[in-house]
């Protein structure tokens, strides 16, 4: 018996420790690391199915080419030269970025991240900017801190009040949960704010049913509150911050009961809420994704962090305003991952069918797609497939035909976590990572990106880049050196290990933002921030809000779904009485982008006009984004899938 330590490498906040026991080269056990802190021995259903995953009857495990629509099995000589050829020819005829190189983060490692490198040897290619996920987020904190950085998950047993605020952790970020109880059990207090009553809500003391993208009038009224009650902290305020004076006055302008309206809270919750955050200091507020899915999503987020730096629960053991945490990424040599990245053609990512139907129409040659199912995950899903099957040459790798794959003309088949090393980190949650080791091999005919990219180069003759990435263990010295340096150690030293970054477990302590002021930056005030929420359509009075479901990550884990069982959508009793229908009952959701065949189920914890759906289902089953609009964020270039309106259609 041998005992393997690796690590989860989804798009996840926990990024889990693992253990594999291998007896006989066969895998005999799949176990959460006990010693780790964070994972403390226990794994969700996603990290127990990655191994399922790797033995899928499913599996692609051999290049596939489309011939007269169907698949067919190819030689990886053949494969490689055929791609090899029709990039060369693009590159030729219409210059590289005639090229879209499309990822995502359907793998959290590094090693990966070689198709970066690659594309830009190549000439440089047209990518994506922005985000499907979290960018409105992220361009609000890095305006406000400068960075966006998060507290130790132990430090939140420091704070008297915990605020989830749009986060289901029980479902998205399942580790959390012990600390949460935990400060519970010492006299902690735990306040959910969310649209939907969710498992996390269920076992918290206080919980307030905001309306959807009504959270940036909720931090308003707050602040405003704080503001008239002098309980903000006047000493962090002066020394620490700019922009305030300007803030205020713009709060102080504002209509409080107006404010209060706009949340769907009560003036009696609204003044509850506030004393709970601003009257037990030390407060920590922990942000889920959700809220900033709107088109003022990046303002929710800047409001909520006035909220922190009002209160001075900036900088101090048991507070923060936790949305990410990209401490490690800055002991990373992105400069050559990227390598060298010459100036290239961009679009915003939600934006990819308008930008090549519209604003480039036919001049998009070809598209290189890994680590994602662009057309699933691309709100709009028929504008999304049209616009990538107008596209002459596609290919994807993956491991799987997903629904982006049998759109293209090539399938290369990749490895997995546990057939490969690599370097696994969060920029999400917490400060670990894990050299993993590879603990059993693929199946014959897979290769890992680094070799497909590797045999590529060579039949493309890229000297370059056949020099500068020669080696796997190569590139992750490289990119890894300023980390190494920081630990004082060579990369082999870390492999098979969980490590944690010694850092500031709690950011800002010294006071110093990484803002151009070196201050923290309270929004600048806009009238347009006052504008109506989710302005209502009668034609559609619904609001559509998706959610992450509790066993898969996005698409991974839908592949033997059903064809036959239609996606679930919920809604409290109310909607199901004023719309005549009744629990169970098959119906049609319909937006103005499309339409969705689901079966209806009740949950009274869902407020009032609105319909949740958990995203992830293949086409064979529609998929929620058939009726998400396309569109982009006030900052960040987020994609906005909340801000989706509809009506239902019984059948």
């Amino acid at each position: 018996m041998k005992t393997f330590k690796t690590a989860c490498p989804l798009d996840c906040f926990d990024v889990c420790s693992i253990q594999i026991d291998m007896k006989e080269d066969r895998v005999s056990c799949v176990r959460g690391d006990d010693q780790d802190p964070i994972t403390k021995g226990f794994l969700c259903k996603k990290g127990r199915n990655l191994l399922e995953r790797l033995s899928h009857k499913k599996r692609v495990t051999a290049p596939l080419k489309k011939v007269e629509g169907q698949w067919t099995t190819i030689s990886w000589q053949k494969a490689i030269e055929e791609i090899g050829n029709a990039l060369l020819a693009i590159k030729d005829h219409h210059g590289s970025n005639a090229l879209i190189h499309y990822s995502e983060s359907g793998h959290g490692g590094l090693l990966k991240s070689i198709d970066t490198a690659f594309f830009n040897s190549y000439g440089g290619v047209t990518t994506p900017k922005g985000s499907l996920c979290w960018g409105a987020g992220i361009e609000a904190q890095t305006l406000d801190f400068g960075d966006v950085l998060g507290h130790d998950p132990h430090d939140h047993l420091h704070a008297k009040t915990i605020l989830i605020w749009g986060r289901n952790p029980s479902f998205t970020n399942v580790h959390l949960i012990p600390f949460l109880k935990e400060a519970q059990s010492k006299g902690t207090k735990l306040v959910v704010i969310d649209p939907v009553k969710t498992a996390t809500a269920s076992f918290a003391d206080y919980y307030y049913q905001v309306k959807p993208e009504a959270d940036g009038h909720l931090a308003m009224a707050m602040a405003k509150i704080i503001l008239q009650q002098k309980k903000y902290d006047a000493s962090f305020i002066k020394n620490y911050c700019k922009g305030f004076e300007d803030f205020k006055e713009f709060i102080d302008n504002l209509q409080l009961q107006q404010l209060i309206e706009a949340t769907g809270l009560t003036k009696k919750e609204v003044y509850e809420l506030t004393a709970l955050y601003s009257q037990h200091k030390p407060s920590c507020i922990i942000l889920g994704y959700g809220l900033q899915r709107y088109k003022r999503g990046g303002n929710n987020i800047r409001f909520i962090d006035a909220l922190g730096a009002l209160t001075g629960n900036i900088g101090l053991a048991g507070g923060g305003v936790n949305y990410a945490n990209k401490s490690i990424t800055k002991y990373i040599d992105w400069h050559y991952i990227k390598n060298n990245p010459l100036p290239s053609p961009t679009f915003k990512r939600p934006l990819f069918s308008k930008y090549v139907l519209e604003e480039n129409k036919g001049k998009i040659q070809g598209i290189v797609v890994t680590k994602s199912n662009v057309v699933l995950q691309l709100p709009d899903t028929q504008k999304a497939i049209e616009a990538f099957s107008s596209i002459p040459f596609k290919v994807v790798i993956d491991h799987f035909i997903t629904d982006t794959a049998e759109l293209a003309d090539y399938i290369l088949p990749c490895t997995g976590i546990y057939e490969e090393e690599d370097f696994i980190f969060s920029s999400m949650w917490h400060s670990y990572f894990t050299y993993t080791e590879k603990i059993m091999s693929p199946p014959p005919n897979v290769k890992h990106e680094f070799e497909i990219f590797h045999l590529l180069a060579q039949h493309m003759k890229m000297k370059d880049f056949l020099r500068d990435y020669s080696h796997p263990k190569q590139y992750l010295e490289t990119a890894l050196a300023p980390l190494l340096k920081h630990l004082g150690c060579e990369l082999e030293t870390i492999k098979g290990k969980r490590i944690k970054l010694e850092t500031q477990d709690i950011p800002w302590q010294d006071k110093q933002f990484a803002t151009t002021s070196g201050k923290f930056e309270f929004i600048s005030t806009q009238e347009d921030l006052l504008q109506e929420n989710n302005i209502e359509d009668p034609r559609y009075p619904l609001q559509f809000l998706t959610l992450h479901p509790k066993a898969s990550l996005h698409s991974q884990h839908f592949i033997d779904v059903e064809r036959n069982r239609l996606p679930e959508a919920f809604v409290n009793e109310n909607t199901l009485r004023k719309w005549n229908l009744e629990e169970g009952q098959e119906a049609m959701l319909v937006s103005p982008n499309g339409k969705l065949k689901i079966r209806l189920l009740l949950d009274e914890g869902i407020g009032e006009n609105i319909v949740v759906s958990y995203e992830g289902w293949w086409l064979k089953n529609q998929g929620v984004n058939h009726l998400t609009p396309e569109g982009i964020s006030d900052i960040g270039n987020q994609a906005i899938y909340n801000n989706c309106r509809c009506k239902i259609i019984p059948i």
